[in-house]
């Protein structure tokens, strides 16, 4: 039987410039900005509750991704609102990333606990808007095996959440020992949840045990995604920059999609544009004609 054709969805994230302008430049600052005054980070050109329209009329996505920072603390009435543009655009909202909102791994319980009770908004705001799952981070601190415990703690208990609203609860490599896929994958197995699984990102396998974001190490991105892709329900396929004959040099898109099919992965595929060298809009456009052309 014919292998079902790969789906192709837009990232929030690869217009992030244009939603947050230039307050990300000083992270620290960003980040006390967006727990204080979560509006006035947004200094872009773009209306995140737009984003979906946009997706739908400028670059032809019939399913989108979300990113909770760019609503950070909205009401109930606001994801009421994301989703009924989107019902207008007929684009299927698939799953929101969740970020800034305390480390599951974190070492002390209170915290820890913390952590996962944050996170139950978003599970809500989920639910709402009509899609399959949240994505989280499985950060911690200590020793790689110390951080697997506490890490597959607090995943278990916001899995537990998620079942309450028929969510699924997905993991990305996303720095320190989260980005090292055999760890990753450990640590989603000692949870014991069946609704866990992972968001493959092409990118992000520098991994640190005592750094989030500053990899000491690096793992090959194809044995990664391949190491990962069993227990995918979500792909982000990030771009940085392309040549005259419109592939990615960094990446070998081509090599990647190969890996997706032996996986025999059948669902969507996210442009997630993160380049510098040309515009957001021309990113976007160019890794969906990339993907297009080689599924």
């Amino acid at each position: 039987m014919e292998q079902e054709q790969l789906k192709l969805a837009l990232s929030q994230w690869s217009l992030h410039r244009a939603i947050f302008g230039n307050s990300k430049e000083n992270y620290q600052q960003w980040q006390a900005a967006l727990a204080k005054y979560p509006d006035s980070v947004l200094r872009g050109t773009l209306d995140p509750i737009n984003f979906s329209k946009l997706a739908k009329d400028q670059f032809g996505f019939e399913a989108v991704e979300y990113v909770n920072t760019f609503f950070y603390r909205k009401n109930e009435s606001y994801f009421y609102e994301l989703k009924k543009r989107s019902d207008d655009a007929a684009v299927k909202n698939l799953l929101i990333m969740v970020d800034e909102e305390g480390m599951l791994g974190d070492p002390d319980q209170k915290a820890r606990l913390t952590a996962v009770e944050a996170h139950k908004k978003w599970l809500e705001a989920a639910a709402i808007m009509g899609c399959h799952s949240i994505r989280v981070n499985a950060h911690s601190k200590g020793g790689k095996d110390e951080q697997k415990k506490f890490a597959a703690d607090g995943l278990n208990r916001i899995c537990e959440l998620a079942n309450s609203y028929g969510l699924n609860i997905l993991i990305e490599n996303h720095g320190g020992m989260s980005s090292e896929p055999n760890w990753l994958i450990e640590t989603i197995i000692s949870t014991g949840s069946s609704n866990i699984g992972t968001m493959v990102d092409f990118d992000n396998f520098n991994y640190s045990e005592n750094k989030i974001w500053d990899g000491e190490q690096s793992f090959d991105c194809y044995k990664g995604v391949e190491i990962l892709m069993p227990y995918a329900k979500s792909v982000s396929a990030k771009s940085y920059t392309f040549d005259a004959a419109g592939n990615e040099p960094t990446i070998d898109f081509e090599r990647m999609l190969n890996i997706m099919k032996a996986s025999n992965y059948t669902g969507f595929v996210s442009v997630e544009f993160e380049g510098k060298s040309i515009s957001e809009a021309d990113g976007i456009i160019a890794t969906k004609a990339l993907l297009e052309k080689l599924i």
